[in-house]
């Protein structure tokens, strides 16, 4: 008499079907997405173990020079949607002469996501990247800025620059690698984090919000020249943009969103730096720079 019966025969054929069909799914699921990050420009730089704010030097990935920007002009962004002139002279003074202001920033963990920020801030302080304060720790730091250039036979991405954000101690905080891309004539802010053998990358749109309430407003007339703040997102669909994870063996898209949106505050800017993962919101950065 078999051991197993028809029943029992049809559940297990039942079982191995459904996983194949799974397998099969979600390999195409990553095929699609390895295929579609195969084909964004993404920064090759990445960190060994420490990341920290004597990461170029460790690296011997920079020039040596020192930079004034984020950017170097932002009318390289220019399209038929977007005209940097229409943004507010001190917004993009701000991303053209970064390193002249003072930067204060405050940090908002949401909830549901406060344990696992405590846990993740013992490991950013060890590594000295993303180097946020915990939940329950001093939400309120200044920070220091330094730019400088990135050498192109290291990381060949348009015009990449090392942002290096460290607290009052010198312990770095940020250590960012801005540069930009062009697809299908709209350029992109393309920003790579160094992490321990990996790098996360963020691809961002950037247009006009009113500088007045924050609403996007594209371009035209519903902005007077000069009086727009900027928003840069990832949450458009016009190519490129989106978060994505860099490792050894490729990169992968991630299930995450960001949001910077900028705009004047006297000699200064305030800028509100949002993400979300799986569509829930879980951090608020706020910046307040002055000159």
């Amino acid at each position: 008499m078999s051991m197993w019966s028809a029943r029992s025969r049809r559940r297990v054929v039942t079982f191995v079907v459904g996983f194949l069909v799974l397998l099969v799914i979600v390999g195409q699921r990553v095929r699609s997405v390895v295929h579609r990050t195969r084909d964004v420009p993404l920064s090759p730089l990445v960190a060994r173990t420490r990341v920290g704010s004597d990461y170029l030097q460790r690296h011997a990935v920079t020039t040596g020079v020192n930079l004034s920007g984020e950017m170097d002009d932002m009318g390289e962004f220019a399209r038929p949607d977007f005209d940097p002139d229409d943004v507010h002279p001190e917004v993009r003074r701000f991303y053209e002469r970064t390193a002249d202001y003072d930067i204060a920033y405050r940090v908002r963990w949401h909830r549901g996501f406060r344990g696992g920020a405590a846990l993740a801030a013992r490991l950013t302080s060890r590594i000295e990247q993303l180097n946020l304060p915990g939940p329950w720790q001093s939400s309120s730091e200044t920070l220091t800025s330094e730019l400088v250039a990135i050498d192109p036979d290291d990381d060949p991405r348009d015009g990449a620059r090392a942002w290096i954000r460290t607290d009052e101690t010198g312990t770095a905080v940020f250590v960012a690698i801005y540069a930009s891309h062009v697809r299908d004539e709209i350029r992109y802010v393309n920003i790579a984090v160094p992490l321990p053998w990996s790098n996360l990358s963020t691809v961002l749109h950037v247009r006009t919000l009113d500088a007045s309430d924050g609403n996007e407003r594209g371009n035209g007339d519903a902005i007077e020249n000069g009086n727009a703040g900027i928003e840069l997102t990832t949450e458009t669909e016009t190519g490129d943009e989106g978060l994505y994870l860099r490792m050894p063996f490729g990169a992968v898209s991630l299930p995450m969103d960001q949001r910077f949106r900028v705009v004047p505050d006297g000699d200064g800017i305030h800028a509100e730096h949002e993400m979300w993962v799986f569509g829930r919101q879980f951090l608020t950065i706020e910046y307040d720079a002055d000159r």
